[in-house]
């Protein structure tokens, strides 16, 4: 009995020691990440900071930062604005990289918006650029009345029917006017 329990508490110290040389480990694969970032070989560090959030049960929040930053260089800004917001959640001022974090997070945040306004400006130009294919079709139904001819108004006590300004209350526009109308520079024909 007394050697069964002297194997089970060595195995258990064994264990343990294991885990602490294997995280001390996944710390210097960090700590060479973060100095491999400091040098500007950013591929090399990130290599380094997967593998230790792969396999770290437990991240040290110095981690947040060190991969948060090195996302940035990486041009990866949404995936550094979280990691540098976790650090900050994480450590709140008092953090050792808290002044670099804010600064990070504001240069990911600066260059998302850029990247975001510039990609919404590209949509709009593609899409006012775009033909649409009317299929062969002469005419399209008109996007305004739904083909009714007829716009309908609510009134403040009643509806108020007019004849649709794009269709002429025919219901449907030509192939041409349909794309203008698709790219906003179709004008109304009748006038209110």
């Amino acid at each position: 009995m007394k050697k069964l329990l002297f194997s089970l508490l060595f195995l258990s110290v064994l264990f343990t020691n294991a885990q602490i040389v294997r995280e001390s480990v996944l710390i210097g694969k960090m700590e060479k990440g973060a100095e491999l970032m400091a040098l500007g070989k950013y591929d090399s560090a990130e290599v380094l900071f997967q593998f230790v959030l792969q396999n770290m049960e437990k991240l040290p929040s110095d981690m947040a930062y060190f991969f948060g930053r090195n996302s940035f260089h990486l041009g990866k800004y949404k995936q550094s604005i979280n990691w540098l917001n976790k650090y900050i959640q994480l450590k709140g001022t008092k953090g050792l990289y808290y002044e670099p974090a804010i600064q990070y997070l504001q240069y990911a945040e600066d260059e998302y918006l850029r990247i975001q306004r510039s990609q919404s400006e590209q949509f709009a130009k593609d899409l006012q650029a775009a033909e649409y294919d009317c299929g062969g079709l002469e005419k399209m139904l008109c996007p305004v009345c739904h083909g009714s001819g007829v716009v309908v108004q609510t009134g403040l006590f009643d509806e108020v029917y007019k004849t649709c300004p794009y269709s002429l209350g025919e219901g449907y526009l030509s192939c041409e006017e349909y794309n203008l109308f698709m790219r906003g520079d179709l004008d109304p024909k009748l006038k209110d």
